[in-house]
């Protein structure tokens, strides 16, 4: 069988630390992050450019249809907040005959999110942005529902 996961999570609730200790490459699981794509266009520095972001999304998406492809075990690195932003993955994966889990990150303060991104910032020591984009997305946040497509919906605590 093949799978997909979809990580769902403000910054800063563990999604990337989850991948490590769950092992999840060493299982032969392909990671999908944008982040990964702007450490790579700016040689190990991570870039965030407006500009950029249209060929970033675009190319987040290429990666990860021709994954889909190859029947590869995929996981999905970003927030995916709010059922537009799972959306771009789900009907793909149905396309290509995934099941399809989605994994519930902890619902953390603003305060405890913050202060574990400020941990790793990437490149962007300004808390008050971090703390902007922490808002940004609770707003916008969505529980996983199986109507959206999901076989399984794991929720951590």
């Amino acid at each position: 069988m093949k799978n997909l996961i979809i990580l769902i999570g403000n910054i800063g609730t563990g999604k990337t630390t989850f991948i490590k200790t769950q092992n999840l490459i060493e299982k032969g699981y392909v990671v999908i992050a944008r982040d990964r794509l702007r450490y790579n266009i700016g040689g190990g520095n991570y870039i965030f450019n407006t500009k950029y972001e249209p060929i970033i999304w675009k190319t987040e998406l290429f990666m990860f249809e021709n994954f889909l492809k190859l029947g590869t075990n995929i996981v999905i690195d970003e927030v995916g907040v709010s059922k537009s932003l799972r959306k771009r993955y789900i009907p793909l994966a149905k396309k290509y005959k995934y099941q399809i889990v989605a994994i519930e990150m902890p619902k953390l303060t603003k305060e405890m999110a913050v202060n574990r991104r400020m941990q790793n910032p990437h490149q962007q020591n300004d808390r008050k942005l971090w703390e902007e984009i922490w808002e940004k997305f609770d707003a916008q946040y969505e529980s996983p529902e199986y109507s959206e497509g999901f076989e399984h919906i794991l929720k951590l605590v």
